[in-house]
């Protein structure tokens, strides 16, 4: 996927710092694509909204069908979407807001699959170990769940990008993500940076003792290097790439060689996985999401099919661009 193949974008607020940042970001695409955004807030506490609504709207949710109380909530939600729109100076862009009601990851992913969103963005402020364990954030579950790319903003950087950094396996995942990556970088004039990591984690302990790890280092780098000179003559588009080789554990040297490089946005290829597995192995993308400061964009392969089942019911009833 291209820069100019995305035609609709999805943002996800909570109003926080970290979606504003999601939200400049999108209008950063827009404005350099012909896509459409969608800004939409998802509201996982109903408790909360019935409290805080008129006593009309929550006399019509006790004994009415409570079309009241949901428009209460959808106007309200509406007018702080588009008090964002006008405080970033992109009301000619013409944004649409929707609020959707439920878990936030589950609603976004059936938004997806309903309307047929081209990336997603979404703000994380970071949670502490035992927060992502127990719960996991909303970006880690879109990582798992979001059968389109999903780019998460962690950082409040300007929006354009100015080094980006891609990571390969040499699969046809990670060659979407790196031509997606390398559109972006054209689009911002960024430098583009390309990393293969030789994952010692999956070498065999009884290579290792063969030979000295200087030995070892220089002989398999010399064979991989070939091959990612062919991956790199096989890219389309345009543009000076530097490739970058390195030997560890795939999800500590993405973060470090980020770090290093002082990287604006990493993009890479994931599985993604869910339920126990997901929760207990997790994948490269999610680890570098808990040690990568930078923002991170995540690419799914093309047939991948989400857990998440399609809404059978209106995502977003009487909403009002």
């Amino acid at each position: 996927m291209t820069n100019t193949q995305i035609k609709k974008i999805l943002v996800a607020t909570d109003f926080l710092p970290h979606s504003e940042a999601a939200l400049k970001q999108a209008i950063w695409l827009a404005r350099c694509s012909p896509a459409k955004i969608v800004l939409a807030h998802v509201l996982p506490d109903f408790s909360k909204a019935v409290l805080s609504a008129s006593r009309d709207a929550q006399y019509d949710m006790i004994y009415g069908d409570g079309e009241k109380l949901q428009k209460e909530i959808r106007e309200e939600s509406s007018a702080r979407m588009k008090f964002l729109i006008t405080k970033l100076e992109a009301d000619d862009l013409g944004i649409r807001c929707e609020t959707l009601l439920g878990d936030p990851a589950v609603a976004i992913v059936q938004a997806v699959l309903h309307e047929g969103y081209d990336l997603v963005l979404v703000g994380t402020r970071g949670q502490a170990a035992w927060e992502r364990f127990v719960m996991g954030s909303t970006a880690k579950r879109l990582i798992r769940l979001c059968p389109s790319p999903v780019w998460t903003v962690k950082t409040k950087l300007e929006a354009l990008s100015k080094i980006v950094l891609a990571a390969t396996d040499f699969s046809e995942t990670s060659r979407g993500a790196v031509s997606m990556g390398r559109a972006i970088a054209a689009q911002s004039g960024a430098e583009f940076h390309l990393l293969h990591v030789i994952d010692s984690s999956e070498i065999p302990a009884r290579i290792l003792e063969r030979v000295t790890e200087h030995t070892f280092q220089e002989q398999v780098k010399a064979e991989v290097n070939d091959r990612l000179e062919e991956f790199i003559a096989s890219l389309d588009g345009e543009g000076p790439i530097t490739s970058h080789l390195s030997l560890g554990i795939a999800p500590t040297e993405i973060a470090r060689t980020a770090d290093d490089l002082k990287v604006d946005l990493l993009v890479m290829g994931t599985i993604g996985r869910s339920g126990i597995k997901g929760v207990l192995i997790g994948n490269t993308a999610e680890k570098v999401l808990d040690n990568c400061d930078c923002s991170i964009l995540t690419v799914k392969p093309g047939d991948y099919v989400s857990p998440i089942d399609p809404p059978f019911w209106p995502l977003h009833p009487n909403a009002k661009t």
